[in-house]
């Protein structure tokens, strides 16, 4: 890896150490265009990463070293398109019960599941079902997101997120402020329909119009 002398804040290491912390074993990382995997405690594995991932993880390795975590990066995969890479790997995932592919998987129906409010800590369970029978796996959010893809990690409540254009042209046309005043569209709060939702969703704007409802 390359060096520079960049110092980590105190900011730096308690965000690292709490994320860290909030990963359970076997969760992965994105990060700068890599991937890293928490393998065991206090090990950080890099599994793939891109050229211009490697000054990021150099530092992330910095704050690693001060919180007692030790990142290796030996036999790390240098790739030139990361994101394609990891979505490619998650068509190959199984389930460790039944060994179905998780592509298999009700994806759709997916049920986020927050483990731990203080924390922010969730999991994604997602189910298959055959003849009466239920395989239920959790995953991380990110793993989730490589499985399912920007569609599905971007819906909640069967109502999808506005795209950047759609808000500008609302924007543009004058028309936002009349649909929340009839609520065609709603800023996503903290709680929706009586439960949590996800950090990544919290601000977004989105259709009020179910998915269902548009077909």
């Amino acid at each position: 890896m390359i060096t520079d002398n960049w110092i980590p804040a105190q900011d730096d290491i308690e965000w690292t150490r709490e994320h860290y912390e909030k990963m359970s074993m076997g969760d992965t990382w994105g990060v700068a265009d890599a991937v890293l995997r928490k393998d065991e405690d206090n090990i950080l594995t890099v599994l793939n990463a891109s050229p211009a991932s490697l000054l990021p993880l150099e530092r992330i390795k910095k704050v690693c070293e001060l919180i007692g975590v030790t990142m290796i990066a030996d036999d790390a995969e240098l790739i030139q398109d990361p994101q394609a890479a990891a979505q490619a790997a998650a068509e190959e995932w199984t389930s460790p019960n039944t060994g179905i592919p998780l592509v298999n998987f009700d994806l759709e129906n997916a049920e986020w599941v927050l483990m731990d409010p203080d924390e922010e800590a969730w999991r994604v369970a997602i189910r298959h079902h055959d003849e009466g029978d239920t395989d239920e796996v959790a995953l991380s959010p990110m793993d989730y997101h490589l499985l399912a893809g920007d569609d599905l990690f971007f819906t909640w409540d069967k109502m999808q997120v506005l795209e950047r254009h759609e808000i500008i042209d609302m924007a543009d046309e004058g028309n936002i402020l009349s649909a929340l005043d009839n609520n065609t569209v709603v800023i996503m709060p903290s709680v929706w329909n009586e439960k949590p939702v996800p950090p990544h969703l919290r601000g977004l704007i989105f259709h009020t119009k179910g998915i269902e409802e548009e077909e």
